[in-house]
């Protein structure tokens, strides 16, 4: 199992991983360093393919939530630094030519993509996000701009064509091509990210259909819906502290305001719109939870806390506020609670966008939100929570992931 990029992109392939493991396989996870801890905690051998000092400059590149040149940083800073050492990881794993080795790699790990050419593999490519399936489909965003209904399909694709002749192509195929010729690979044919980081062999949809579906030409690509397979390193009970609090009056407004310093800032965003509105709160905090902007608010109203159990807290909790990463939505979506997303770049915004679609929550861009429309939104929520209108009347709530894990599994050993 190959992936690459933030706790969202990690933690699917970590639950698959613990249930193969669980039933005897040897599961491998290649990705940075800093995750080592958690595979080896969930049963798997582990293969850094990006060293920690690698890792922290990308995570804490002041460009990497630009929306334009967000994923440029990605790619020149992760993506490519890991191409070599996925190659000779698998090398290293791939010496049994009568048992090709199984492998499941996310899109960016394009390393994984080149061992299948000259390796006895057999890769199916994970996508943890419906966004990393181009299509040409409503909901549409083109990085964060969204495309509007009434564009027909054949502008859609020539949008399309243009991101990748002035955008994608001058950033990735020279660097591949080099690496192509290197290691006696295939010809890279057509569109690097509309077709080449894509397996022939298909792959697995890592989230629910009532989410989105696996569009057509995907569909006939051997792509299909796994579910949400929702992983947490332990189930863990809430703090006692934490869960006197929850039971001390309403159910709160839950905030996460992201794991990057330079959008943790529209968590207190969020806690003063609470604020305003008269709820109470919980803000997540993943660094450090002694925010002096949070406890300049008011303090019986809202706990500080650092990450817990959300299997645990969500339920508990009255609306779900956060950037709109896939795992967070997952999370959201299994306890059934409606959810504010502040978008800020790659898949958040099409996420914000299909939980309005399914009435199971608003998107606003966290660059244009003003105060005012974040309470807005927020009290359009709390609205719907008052008159108990989950909007849930044409979509059912996301399978189990306990079977989303096992049904990956089973997808990956027959």
């Amino acid at each position: 199992m190959v992936t690459l990029g933030s706790a969202g992109d990690l933690h699917p392939y970590l639950a698959i991983g613990r249930t193969l493991a669980e039933r005897g396989h040897e599961v491998h996870l290649l990705s940075q360093a800093p995750y080592e801890p958690a595979a080896r905690a969930a049963g798997l051998q582990f293969t850094a393919v990006v060293d920690e000092r690698t890792h922290n400059k990308t995570l804490n590149h002041p460009r990497l939530w630009q929306p334009i040149a967000g994923f440029g940083v990605l790619w020149r800073h992760l993506c490519v630094p890991a191409i070599g050492p996925t190659v000779e990881a698998l090398k290293a794993l791939a010496t049994d030519g009568a048992n090709p080795l199984r492998v499941l790699a996310s899109p960016l790990a394009v390393g994984a993509r080149l061992g299948q050419d000259i390796l006895p593999m057999h890769l199916w490519t994970g996508y943890t996000a419906p966004s990393a399936l181009r299509n040409v489909e409503d909901p549409m965003f083109i990085g964060t701009w969204k495309v509007p209904t009434l564009v027909p399909s054949t502008l859609r694709h020539a949008l399309w064509r243009g991101v990748d002749r002035w955008k994608l192509e001058p950033m990735a195929r020279p660097v591949l091509t080099r690496w192509q010729a290197s290691l006696g690979a295939r010809p890279l044919p057509g569109s690097i990210f509309g077709d080449w980081v894509h397996s022939p062999n298909g792959g697995l949809a890592l989230y629910d259909t009532c989410f989105a579906k696996v569009p057509e030409r995907w569909a006939r690509r051997g792509v299909v819906n796994s579910g949400f397979p929702l992983f947490e390193a332990e189930d863990r009970p809430l703090p006692t502290i934490l869960s006197n609090f929850l039971d001390a009056g309403p159910k709160p407004i839950v905030i996460f305001g992201g794991s990057a310093g330079s959008t943790a800032h529209r968590g207190v965003q969020a806690l003063q719109a609470a604020e305003q509105l008269g709820h109470r709160a919980v803000l997540i905090q993943a660094t450090d939870a002694s925010s002096s902007e949070a406890h300049a608010l008011n303090s019986n109203q809202v706990f500080v806390s650092a990450p817990v159990s959300l299997m645990h807290l969500l339920p508990r909790a009255a609306a779900w506020i956060h950037h709109g990463g896939i795992g967070s939505c997952a999370q959201g979506l299994a306890s059934g609670t409606q959810q504010l997303v502040l978008a800020s770049a790659y898949d958040q915004h099409d996420n914000g966008e299909r939980l309005a679609r399914t009435n199971t929550g608003i998107w606003l861009d966290s660059r244009t939100a003003t105060p005012a429309a974040i309470v807005a939104a927020l009290a359009k929520l709390a609205g719907r929570i008052q008159t108990n209108r989950p909007g849930r009347s044409t979509h059912s709530l996301p399978g189990n992931p306990n079977l989303a894990c096992q049904f990956a599994a089973d997808h990956l050993t027959q």
